[in-house]
């Protein structure tokens, strides 16, 4: 049984672009959830620990970056450049695979005149490719997303289930149904890690997206989580969208 953590980076809006991180993100993390809750689990908890005031801490990116509330301590170079080391460590040490899409808020507003809501189509890429990751295995997921306001996990499991229900280029729906077997919405508070490993691989991916050439760390990890295609020498659109 295959389970995917899914959180995003940026604001799905249209209405209102940061020129600055005009992108929406949504990353998929995938673990084998035997592994997940045997050692994956454990070692984002250990990591915690060591750092934080214990494992209830909830690891959050935007948290991390401006080093508010329990990260504060970043504000401390020395502190910062060894964390940031070690977290870097930790999501190389586990064991995940990534899907993930991202979409150029400003670059869809200039193409489309009637654009669809950027988490929605995000959400439709992710399944695709999750089915293409399952391939003929024969294994199922389980799709944990983070839960925001009720009427959008309402319009999301509406995409959900409309995904489900229709045959596609390369798979049928009753394959699709057969795969993936479950959705359900979970609190940030509920603090489960691996819903924060998703918010800390989405925005790098991110900042990769908007600048290839600047230093990303982090991204040079998170690449190495993504599979690449059957010629192994590519992840772009195969296991990363962007859009448009």
């Amino acid at each position: 049984m295959k389970v995917m953590f899914l959180d995003e980076s940026g604001d799905h809006s249209l209405e209102k672009i940061d020129a600055s991180y005009p992108m929406f993100v949504l990353a998929g993390c995938i673990f084998d959830y035997e592994t997940y809750s045997s050692v994956d689990e454990i070692t984002v908890n250990n990591f915690k620990t060591k750092y934080c005031s214990g494992n209830g801490v909830i690891l959050r990116s935007y948290d991390v970056r401006k080093q508010k509330g329990d990260f504060s301590f970043l504000v401390d170079k020395h502190k910062r450049d060894l964390f940031y080391e070690e977290l870097n460590g930790l999501l190389k040490s586990l064991n995940f695979t990534v899907i993930a899409a991202a979409i150029d808020k400003t670059q869809l507003k200039k193409q489309y005149t009637d654009p669809d809501n950027p988490y929605h189509l995000c959400l439709r890429f992710i399944l695709e490719r999750a089915i293409m990751h399952l391939g003929k295995s024969g294994e199922k997921m389980a799709l944990r997303i983070e839960s925001r306001e009720t009427h959008n996990d309402k319009k999301l499991a509406q995409v959900y289930e409309d995904f489900r229900k229709q045959d596609h280029s390369y798979f049928t729906a009753q394959e699709i149904q057969s795969k993936i077997v479950d959705l359900s919405f979970n609190q940030k508070t509920q603090n489960i890690a691996g819903m924060q490993i998703a918010d800390l691989v989405a925005y790098p991916i991110g900042r990769w997206v908007i600048d290839r050439l600047k230093e990303n760390k982090p991204f040079e990890v998170i690449q190495t989580k993504f599979r690449k295609n059957p010629k192994g020498n590519e992840f772009l659109n195969y296991r990363l969208k962007i859009f448009p």
